[in-house]
């Protein structure tokens, strides 16, 4: 009967649903709702440039710290390996929804190029800034739903994977800060949970799950290396 087959198709809908988060996402207003551009006069509009790049690059080389003691243990765990080696195995696997090499063109454990910085330099700080706002907020889609997945098995590490959620909003804050400090009037389109498709997130088997997690997880701490590369490089070329 159709009411048969309306109760089908909700029951094969719920594993569908439970598969993707909810709720409010921690990457849009990291900063929790806080003023973070006062109007004329304020303390924040007399924040300066080296200020500002130096709580990014403090954020930035706290999570970064973690996530690196976190992977090896993570790495060891899942995969019964290094990092090192792992990395190298699966170094060249990406996933198009997340930064690609031209947005970071180094990979986990290189430099930021040179020639890279260099064309950099010609750039406003502020669109820097607000590119690198948007890789982050596509990452902690990823670290979302990462965790979302490891909380829903009851695996492990689904309190670890919950830290550096938490870690990458701070930077996420400290960017967003930057970008409105510098300009009230900035215009921010936050990322989406669309971003991600189903099929990276309804991925039943854990083998495939494990590898997903690694790659989203390895683009984190890239982005995080970029993000203090390219913030030192900035904070170098600022007059003294």
């Amino acid at each position: 009967s159709e009411f048969l087959a309306l109760i089908a198709c909700l029951l094969l809908a719920v594993p569908i649903a439970m598969s993707a988060p909810s709720g409010k996402p921690v990457w849009i207003n990291p900063c929790g709702g806080k003023e973070l551009a006062g109007g004329e006069g304020s303390q924040a509009e007399s924040i300066p440039d080296n200020q500002l790049l130096t709580r990014i690059i403090l954020a930035s080389r706290n999570a970064l710290a973690f996530a690196q003691k976190f992977s090896a243990a993570f790495v060891g765990d899942v995969f019964s390996r290094d990092v090192t080696p792992h990395h190298e195995e699966w170094k060249h696997t990406r996933y198009d929804w997340l930064p690609t090499e031209n947005d970071i063109p180094k990979t986990l454990g290189e430099s930021t190029p040179d020639e890279h910085l260099k064309d950099l330099a010609q750039s406003e700080l502020n669109s820097f800034l607000l590119s690198s706002f948007r890789y982050l907020q596509t990452i902690s889609v990823g670290l979302e739903q990462v965790h979302h997945d490891k909380d829903r098995h009851r695996a492990k590490f689904s309190n670890e994977f919950a830290q550096a959620q938490y870690k990458l909003r701070q930077v996420l804050c400290e960017v967003e800060s930057a970008l409105t400090i510098r300009e009230p009037n900035v215009k921010i389109v936050d990322v989406t949970r669309s971003v991600m498709g189903s099929e990276y997130r309804n991925m039943k088997d854990e083998t495939y799950r494990d590898l997903r997690d690694w790659i989203i997880f390895r683009d984190y701490m890239n982005s995080l290396e970029y993000l203090i590369d390219v913030c030192e490089f900035f904070k170098k070329s600022i007059p003294n």
